[in-house]
């Protein structure tokens, strides 16, 4: 399978593309900055929120996996920006697929009665960023894709206790505790293979 990575010279970008390279698929990597990018990509050098750069380089892949992440605390609207431009671009290039990782506590899961997290979800440092990943998730949603939306619980280093889930529907109250980068790629990983979750956004995590 050829995949396109958006946001492939991340933290959680770089696990993904090593777990489809280590499950043999070819991978094509989207960053601003050629030299961050891993050696086992094709390297494509662009910004996420440029849609002729995205329709000009999507064409011949056959899943778009979006890993798109900021390094600033402020207000961002990076995540909708760049989504607009994606959806723009995969629907030019005839792409179908997308699997995108948001976060927990985006959307109906922060709402009363949803499921908690032992961690402080919306944090200082994460709170700006939660309106615009809600406007990404609306945009995602609304499309006529084959999308899976990815919501992974508060990121630790691991090991962790317990085993991983990937919950969909998530039940009301269920408590989240963390997940590991290298978890999140294998979660991503399947559902890009395996077609799985369509049109669902699983809770992945370790859980109370």
């Amino acid at each position: 399978m050829r995949l396109f990575v958006i946001g492939a010279s991340g933290r959680l970008g770089r696990h993904i593309v090593a777990e489809a390279v280590r499950r043999g698929h070819l991978v094509s990597g989207q960053s601003r900055l050629a030299g961050r990018l891993s050696p086992d990509v094709q390297p494509m050098v662009g910004h996420a929120d440029d849609a002729q750069f995205l329709a000009a380089t999507l064409p011949g892949h056959d899943a778009v996996v979006s890993a798109l992440g900021i390094d600033h605390a402020g207000p961002t609207t990076l995540f909708s920006d760049a989504t607009r431009a994606l959806l723009a671009a995969m629907s030019t290039a005839a792409v179908h697929r997308l699997v995108a990782i948001t976060g927990a506590g985006n959307g109906e899961s922060c709402g009363p009665g949803g499921w908690r997290s032992s961690r402080l979800l919306r944090s200082f440092y994460a709170r700006p960023r939660h309106p615009d990943k809600d406007a990404q998730e609306d945009l995602i949603a609304a499309s006529d894709l084959d999308w899976t939306i990815i919501r992974p619980a508060p990121i630790a280093a691991g090991p962790l206790k317990g085993g991983l889930h990937a919950v969909w529907p998530v039940p009301r109250h269920m408590q989240v505790t963390a997940v590991t980068r290298s978890e999140i790629a294998e979660v991503v990983l399947d559902a890009v293979e395996q077609h799985r979750w369509r049109h669902a956004r699983p809770l992945v995590g370790h859980f109370a």
